[in-house]
């Protein structure tokens, strides 16, 4: 099954979330959260795939690999 978090979506999320107040750490977390969450509902095989291909960095490791980027 297909992804269905598709960039749009998180980026839409990202502002709201964002101008709700939360902090950006918090935000990160949750939208870690959700993903596992979705993926928990998925069958059996495609459980495993979609846990998978999940983000496992912490906030702290994703905020230093951005702020690398040129």
């Amino acid at each position: 099954m297909k992804n269905r978090f598709s960039p749009v979506v998180i980026s839409i999320a990202c502002l709201v979330l964002g101008s709700s107040g939360c902090s950006t750490a918090s935000w990160y977390e949750g939208m870690k959260r959700s993903a596992e969450n979705e993926c928990e509902k998925q069958a059996p095989g495609a459980r495993e795939d979609c846990l998978s291909r999940l983000n496992k960095k912490t906030y702290d490791s994703y905020e230093k690999e951005r702020a690398a980027r040129p």
